[in-house]
C-alpha cells in the first residue's frame, strides 16, 4: 500500500468518527457505539480502526475520554480547544447516564497547588457518582 493512501485512508476514517461524534449532539459515547453507527451506513471500517483513530485523535486534544470506573467501558466526547478542562461528570450508578457539570469546581485549588509545590497541572478530571432525577423518580414509584 503507498504511504499517501494510507494516510488519506486515515484522514478519512478519523472525519468519519468526528462527523458521527458530532452528529451524536454532545452525547458521551463509547467505541462500539461509534462503530455501529458509522457501520449502520454502510462505510467499510473496522473496531479496530475505530479505537486506533480514538487514541490518535485523543492524542491530538480533538476529543476527551471520560473515565467512568475502572471495570467499565471508555466513553469518549469532543474536547472544548479552549479550556483543558471545562467540566466535570456525574454518573448515575442505576443506569449509567453520563451527565455534564458545566462549572469547574478546582481552579482554586490548582492554583494553590501550583503556587505551593511548584506543580503545573495540565488537567484533571472529576467523575461524580450518584443517581439520576429519572432514577430517583423511578424508585419513590
Amino acid at each position: 500500500m503507498k504511504k499517501g493512501h494510507k494516510e488519506t485512508r486515515n484522514t478519512k476514517q478519523k472525519k468519519l468518527i468526528l462527523d458521527c461524534m458530532k452528529g451524536a449532539g454532545g452525547a458521551h459515547m463509547t467505541a462500539e457505539e461509534i462503530y455501529d453507527r458509522i457501520r449502520g451506513e454502510h462505510q467499510q471500517i473496522s473496531i479496530a480502526t475505530v479505537y486506533r483513530n480514538l487514541r490518535m485523535l485523543e492524542a491530538n486534544g480533538t476529543i476527551r475520554k471520560i473515565y467512568v470506573a475502572d471495570d467499565s467501558l471508555s466513553y469518549y466526547e469532543m474536547s472544548d480547544a479552549s479550556s483543558p478542562h471545562s467540566h466535570h461528570h456525574l454518573i448515575c450508578r442505576e443506569c449509567g447516564a453520563i451527565l455534564d457539570f458545566e462549572a469547574d469546581l478546582l481552579e482554586n485549588l490548582e492554583k494553590l497547588i501550583e503556587t505551593t509545590k511548584k506543580f503545573k497541572i495540565e488537567d484533571h478530571r472529576v467523575v461524580f457518582y450518584g443517581i439520576c432525577e429519572k432514577c430517583q423518580k423511578n424508585k419513590r414509584k
